[in-house]
């Protein structure tokens, strides 16, 4: 113990007070001593107080570097000769008095009955109060400039992902060096610009972070267990400082976030909790680390409620500008304010808007009298020359709303990830079609759906290592999540190799319930359709992660709320496969415009197969299944839409009217309509919170006559009609039904 105090007091003597590695270095020896319960109970508090003492000038309390390394130098004097002479010399005056050197503005008492506190020794002084153990509210540098610390927000979001992504990657390959670098850059712009602004507990923490990072670049320790865990926490912990800064650049209070002191323990001396590279040891590093990444909630088929995924919030706010100030990148970002520059999304947002009431202006005089009547050549002529223009700045506008799919998908590697370390399964997440883009705004309701799936396949889908080896499987369980485009929309397929859905007990819970009477004359995709039912569940108990049955349904509202459908195909024994189909945007409709009655509807063109007027013999009547036609082979539902909404002055005989085919999930049915008016694109509105939701109707367009088209949505037409059972009834039940009327 002596010897170490003597080489400290060395050390000091040849210290330069702006040298911040040594000071560091000396800060790392102190806290040492300070910790080693084989010392002294008077050396710890002189070890402590000396520490203390740095701090003051490594975090700006005091500018005297020198007073503050003579009173370090006379603390640890003391300590020698109470390591070398016993207690008594830390009565003899050593250590030196409050009165006699100027207070810092923070103060911790560490001498106090309790003992020592190891975790709050380890955190910089500015986080913690001795007293209280409560969390300070760091305050913003006074003179802090509001855009540069919005445009480190922004940048900071960006380092994190990418950095999570590398690190995730690491897993599969430990010794991949690129994936390191691209992490310690990370961090290490991150402390650059954070120091620059002024922000201390971010570059406190990046810096720690960074020399975890740098001890596994250089082989010194390997990138497996608890220090696999430990990175991933410290990149958690840097985004939730990242979303406290934003809630202070919104007029609220900066606090550090919960387990703040107890992580900067763990980053300075990994070893000293236990934690290794050990993939079997993860459990040393407790709750604080491990516990942490699994979101907590309600439970369900899928698990209700979620912590917030990383980028939840940041998505919406990005601000305006470019990129760091202040701080190198060491490769990180050069060259990119040449090819792209951000937008705030309020903003893009509304020129969609603007571009969409362009459309429906346009539209308006292009139906107009004059330019329809066939007088004004020239003026149909440049109405129809501008119709080209505004349509190819519709889509050039649709476009930068688009975005790849790969972010969310990186999302759902972590989250398989950490699911997969709680249930102690072993699971491996293949992703296809990452660079599949989608609007913006459907990336964000499409989360929690996602979130949901992925959860259930880990926790029900996915057996555990023993059951697959009895089952004559590999131990690890394997998801895919695959995107691509078909017929217009974008799908989205989560399969996996679990145990499957069990179609039998999937209809003994719907009998129980009362949902059904039997299964007879049930096809599979129904009966798997039942597990969206609210409260369904076949889980034979309840997990931390599911079971409750609050699941599946949030996967289908959100999935229908993007005016898409989600299809289930399974095979016991072999895995599942969940298919979401969704439009490339909400915004812009492709429809067809159909008539019936006085009244005209809007069908989206990707449901729609072939539009015919059908023979007398085509139609027929069956027992118990109302109207269908018979197209090539296929015999297919018929559906009056005027029967539907209840249209008065429609044409009633099939033959004299149209069907229109339509393909929805596996129905295919035909539609009866009066005539077909023209195909267009249409912006998509909402009904309105006044109006709420309309069955068999998924939005509304303002048509180019000013006059309002209802969208309708072909997959609740198919409920619409069960439910109501219209399908073969009569327009006057008091008279028989023709064939074919």
């Amino acid at each position: 113990m002596a010897d170490t105090i003597n080489e400290l007091l060395a050390r000091l003597v040849q210290l330069k007070p702006d040298d911040t590695t040594e000071l560091e270095a000396i800060r790392d020896l102190l806290l040492q001593c300070a910790r080693d319960e084989a010392n002294p109970d008077s050396v710890r508090t002189l070890s402590a107080e000396a520490l203390l003492r740095l701090d003051d000038l490594l975090y700006g309390e005091e500018e005297d570097g020198g007073a503050v390394i003579g009173d370090v130098c006379r603390l640890l004097e003391t300590a020698a000769e109470v390591a070398m002479g016993g207690e008594e010399g830390a009565e003899s005056g050593g250590s030196i008095r409050r009165e006699d050197r100027e207070e810092p503005s923070v103060k911790r008492d560490i001498t106090g009955d309790e003992g020592l506190d190891q975790d709050a020794l380890s955190a910089p002084r500015s986080n913690q109060d001795a007293a209280t153990g409560e969390r300070f509210s760091e305050e913003l540098p006074p003179d802090a400039d509001l855009d540069l610390l919005q445009d480190f927000v922004t940048e900071s979001y960006e380092l994190i992902d990418a950095a999570e992504a590398a690190l995730l990657d690491l897993e599969v390959s430990p010794d991949d060096a690129e994936s390191v670098n691209t992490v310690f850059r990370a961090f290490h712009t991150i402390k650059g610009t954070a120091g620059f602004l002024g922000l201390t507990s971010i570059k406190e923490l990046a810096h720690r972070a960074e020399n975890l990072l740098s001890r596994i670049r250089e082989g010194e320790i390997r990138y497996a267990g608890g220090y696999a865990d430990l990175a991933l926490r410290s990149l958690d912990m840097m985004k939730e400082l990242i979303q406290e800064l934003e809630v202070a650049l919104g007029g609220g209070k900066w606090k550090k976030p919960s387990g703040y002191e107890r992580l900067y323990g763990l980053l300075e001396n990994p070893e000293g909790y236990g934690i290794s590279d050990d993939p079997f040891s993860t459990g040393n590093v407790g709750s604080a680390i491990v516990g942490s990444f699994v979101p907590s909630g309600s439970g369900g088929d899928a698990q209700g409620d979620v912590s917030p995924e990383p980028g939840d919030d940041h998505s919406k706010s990005a601000g305006a500008g470019g990129g760091s100030q202040g701080g190198d990148h060491d490769g990180g970002h050069h060259g990119a304010g040449e090819l792209s520059v951000r937008v705030r999304t309020d903003r893009l947002d509304r020129l969609i808007d603007m571009v969409g009431e362009l459309v429906i202006a346009h539209s308006m005089v292009a139906q107009d009298e004059l330019v329809c009547s066939g007088r004004y050549q020239e003026l149909s002529r440049k109405t129809s020359q501008v119709g080209k223009i505004v349509r190819e700045l519709q889509d050039l506008s649709m476009s930068l709303r688009m975005v790849p799919l790969k972010p969310l998908f990186q999302k759902v590697n972590r989250l398989v990830r950490d699911l997969s370390v709680k249930a102690g399964k072993r699971v491996s997440l293949v992703t296809r079609g990452e660079e599949t883009e989608i609007d913006r705004n459907m990336v964000d309701v499409l989360r929690d759906p996602l979130v949901h799936m992925v959860r259930n396949a880990v926790d029900h889908g996915i057996e555990s290592p023993e059951e697959r080896r009895q089952r004559g499987k590999s131990e690890e369980g394997t998801i895919v999540l695959e995107a691509y485009h078909s017929g217009g929309n974008v799908v989205v397929e989560l399969r996996d190799d679990g145990r499957g859905l069990n179609r039998e007990k999937i209809l003994e819970k719907a009998v129980q319930r009362g949902l059904i009477e039997s299964g007879t004359g049930l096809s599979n995709s129904e009966i798997y359709d039942l597990i969206f039912i609210p409260g369904f569940s076949t889980a034979d108990k309840i997990s931390e992660v599911s079971g409750r049955g609050v699941g599946m349904d949030v996967v289908k509202r959100g999935i229908e709320a993007l005016h898409g459908r989600v299809e289930v195909d399974s095979e016991w024994g072999k895995g599942t496969c969940f298919k979401m189909i969704l439009p490339l945007t909400m915004a812009i409709t492709d429809g067809m415009l159909v008539q019936a009655g006085e009244e005209r509807y809007i069908i989206p063109t990707v449901n729609i197969v072939k539009t015919f007027r059908p023979e007398p013999q085509q139609l027929s009547t069956v027992a118990g299944k109302g109207e269908m036609v018979l197209l090539r082979g296929e015999l297919l539902p018929l559906y009056r839409l005027h029967r539907l909404f209840q249209i008065p002055g429609a044409v009633a005989d099939p033959c004299a009217a149209l069907l229109v085919i339509i393909a929805s999930g596996p129905h295919r049915y035909a539609l009866l309509v009066d005539e077909l008016v023209g195909q267009q694109q249409v912006v998509a509105k909402s009904l309105g919170k006044a109006v709420g939701r309309v069955a068999g109707i998924s939005g509304a367009a303002i048509l180019g006559d000013g006059r309002v088209g209802l969208i309708l949505d072909t997959t609740d037409l198919v409920t619409l009609t069960r439910s109501d059972e219209l399908s073969g009834v009569p327009d006057h039940p008091s008279e028989p039904v023709p064939v074919g009327a």
